[in-house]
């Protein structure tokens, strides 16, 4: 063999790895960076992560499915490659001034239907393409679809681990898509068979380099008319900062988190609470320090502060941009900075505080709703003295509350009084709830008589504002309407606060977006638990139609899609409730899944049995991971729990995935018909799993819903299990 041949054989079987490890690579890669990038423009919740995670699914599925139709070839895989990335620098423009075309300003939250269009359009620009190229992948290798998964999953595996370890931490949005294009081209361009169109790499690699040099240009050019001065990208989001005069503002993920200087702000946050034990020595604050609240805590002599601040990246922005004798209070020797989630720091601490002070966004996802919950405030008072206040700020209206709000007030105040026995609410924009089992007073003659007593000077916390701010008449009209409504309590496992939240959130974009949250809430919850089973049924019912018996191996693909992207976001939800949102963490988790999901689809090769066998092992495998995971849910657990009960999902998924995939593929033509029904199944498990079935139906009631999904799955093998076994 000529040394020309053993270079082209060797570029083919290089080729034959590449293609299909770029295909997971890339495609991971550009979701992480989608979903991020939605949270930035969309004030992301699991409503909006589940239309981008449904959405790909969706695309992806039917770009799987109707590959077959197009005319496509083995030369075409270069191509597609390059209209992916290509695709992605088009979309993520797009998202960076998509509020143009929403018609909203800079600051201002978009609604639901504007949420879900675009992340329709988006999707269908990226994941598309990424359907056809797993179809075309199994193509080349001649029909291995085994060899295609095993690859494509360990590519998905490997841009987990280096997208959130290598990328995010150093990296913006934009600098990050433009390496992974370079790093794709130059793959295509070193290993490709096939000839590269070079005048469209070079086009597309200029591109990518203007994404890296105008990426904060674009940005401010996207916050007009507001003048944007700086922006930074950490692991927790993306924090801008507008300063107009004096003023400047802070932005997280595209929403205002603080105004410097705001003292009014600040003033609220701390004095409320620390008027009630002005001799406090121990003062605990979740959040917030970038408010002037720090500054205002200090103005109590005889108090120690722990801050609790999970981004270790705000403070020294914050220190960027405060004049030098506002930085010199992150220097006091009476404050000590926590870079902890705060229900980790209240678990790991032995400390007992006098009074704690939770200043964090509302329960605007589930992972914000942990710290409005029932358990969040038994674990504070736990560390709370005997007579010790707890403080919570959540937004209101100053003279009127509507259904909603009332709603959802209602549930705070519900779930602190499972917990404490006094409660006040303070009204105003903002409603604060002090939480006690000593006296409470909001007298303002009370308040302003310890003002003057310690000598805490205020400019907006007075006599004249507290006397109107705090009328007999009110405070207690507030509080009657708050506490008269009936609702459930907030707790880990079952988050009501974060579903009346959601049905507040969408109230302010229209009522018909509300309406559609409150339909799914009065549906009786035994329909909503046999729901999945009624959709993959119905899914499977369709394609028996076209393929008869040769189609029952479909029917575990459509339930396995459903129930792994389903689970693998419960357990998620779980391991945040369990141990506090760590972004490195969360990062491993989603690997574990993705190498087992790999390590799956190696066992099927290794090991073989008759397929009817092998499909009710892998059935009974998750059915028993389900089993235990129910048992386990209220449990005091190892954190390496969830890793384990991810990579043995994934076992299962990826070998289950593999044996029900080969009886589908006929001549080449059924490809993509495996692949497009478990995206199609997880599809369905993304729009229904962390949007609905989670706030609505809690963890414990959403996993005996994937139980019985499953059972009814076992069943129907056993049943049909000739069927199984057809060639």
């Amino acid at each position: 063999m000529s040394l020309l041949s053993r270079s082209h054989s060797r570029n083919l079987d290089l080729s034959q790895i590449m293609f299909p490890f770029l295909l997971g690579f890339l495609s991971i890669s550009m979701q992480i960076f989608l979903l991020r990038e939605f949270l930035v423009q969309f004030y992301g919740n699991e409503i909006i992560y589940g239309f981008v995670l449904g959405f790909w699914l969706l695309w992806g599925s039917l770009g799987s499915l109707l590959a077959s139709k197009f005319s496509l070839q083995k030369k075409h895989l270069p191509l597609l490659f390059e209209i992916a990335i290509f695709s992605s620098l088009v979309v993520f423009s797009g998202l960076r001034f998509i509020r143009f075309l929403w018609g909203k300003p800079f600051g201002e939250s978009l609604g639901i239907s504007s949420s879900f269009f675009t992340a329709l359009i988006c999707c269908f620009l990226l994941s598309f393409p990424f359907g056809l190229l797993f179809f075309l992948n199994v193509a080349y290798l001649k029909g291995d679809l085994t060899k295609v998964y095993l690859l494509e999953s360990l590519g998905a595996c490997l841009a987990g681990l280096i997208v959130d370890l290598g990328l995010i931490p150093f990296f913006t949005c934009w600098q990050s898509i433009a390496l992974l294009g370079i790093f794709s081209l130059l793959l295509l361009l070193l290993f490709s068979p096939n000839k590269i169109n070079l005048v469209a790499s070079a086009l597309i690699s200029i591109a990518l380099f203007l994404f890296i040099i105008f990426d904060f240009q674009t940005q401010k050019i996207a916050t007009k008319p507001l003048p944007l001065i700086k922006s930074h990208d950490s692991p927790f989001g993306r924090w801008q900062v507008v300063k107009i005069d004096e003023q400047i503002t802070l932005y997280q993920d595209g929403l205002a988190a603080a105004s410097i200087p705001d003292p009014a702000e600040a003033e609220e946050i701390t004095h409320f609470a620390l008027l009630q034990r002005p001799e406090a020595k121990k003062i605990l604050l979740i959040g917030g320090g970038f408010s002037g609240a720090i500054e205002e805590i200090l103005k109590y002599p005889q108090t120690s502060l722990d801050y609790v601040e999970i981004d270790p990246d705000i403070i020294p922005l914050l220190k960027s941009l405060l004049p030098s004798e506002k930085k010199s209070f992150f220097d006091s020797p009476r404050l000590t900075i926590h870079h902890l989630d705060g229900r980790a720091f209240l678990q790991k601490t032995k400390e007992i505080f006098d009074v704690v002070i939770v200043a964090i966004p509302e329960p605007a996802t589930a992972q914000l709703n942990r710290f409005y919950t029932r358990e969040f405030y038994s674990l504070i008072k736990d560390r709370l003295s005997n007579d010790g206040v707890v403080s919570i700020r959540v937004s209101s209206a100053e003279n009127y509350q509507s259904l909603s709000l009332t709603l959802y007030l209602n549930n705070i105040y519900a779930t602190l009084s499972s917990v404490f026995s006094n409660i006040e609410i303070i009204p105003g924009d903002t409603n604060i709830f002090l939480a006690s089992d000593g006296q409470l007073s909001i007298n303002p003659d009370f308040l302003v008589t310890n003002l003057k007593k310690y000598q805490i000077e205020t400019r907006f916390i007075r006599a004249q504002t507290l006397a109107a701010r705090l009328s007999p008449l009110r405070v207690e009209r507030l509080k009657s309407k708050v506490s008269s409504l009936s609702s459930s309590i907030n707790s880990d496992l079952q988050p009501k606060g974060f579903f009346y939240f959601l049905i507040h959130w969408a109230s302010q974009f229209g009522l018909n977006e509300a309406r559609i949250l409150e339909f799914f809430a009065k549906i009786p919850q035994i329909f909503l638990i046999f729901l999945p089973l009624l959709l993959c049924l119905t899914i499977f019912f369709f394609l028996f139609i076209v393929r008869g018996k040769a189609a029952l191996p479909g029917l575990p693909l459509i339930v396995l899609g459903f129930t792994s992207l389903m689970a693998e976001v419960l357990i998620l939800l779980w391991f945040q409730i369990r141990f506090g949102y760590i972004y490195e963490k969360i990062a491993l988790l989603i690997a574990f899944f993705m190498f087992g999901l790999f390590a799956g689809a190696f066992f099927s090769q290794k090991f073989t049995s008759p397929k009817g066998q092998s499909l009710l092992a892998d059935q009974t495998l998750i059915l028993v991971i389900l089993i235990f995971l129910l048992i386990l849910l209220p449990v005091k657990i190892s954190s390496f729990i969830p890793y384990f009960f991810l990579f043995l999902l994934g076992v299962a998924g990826g070998h289950l995935f593999v044996v029900s995939n080969l009886p589908l593929i006929k001549g080449g033509q059924s490809y993509g018909l495996g692949y497009g029904l478990d995206l199609a199944g997880s599809f369905l498990g993304a729009i229904l799993g962390s949007p609905l079935f989670f706030p609505i139906l809690g963890l414990p009631k959403s996993i005996l819903s994937l139980l019985i999904l499953n059972l009814s799955c076992l069943f129907l093998l056993l049943f049909y299990r000739p069927g199984f076994n057809h060639k």
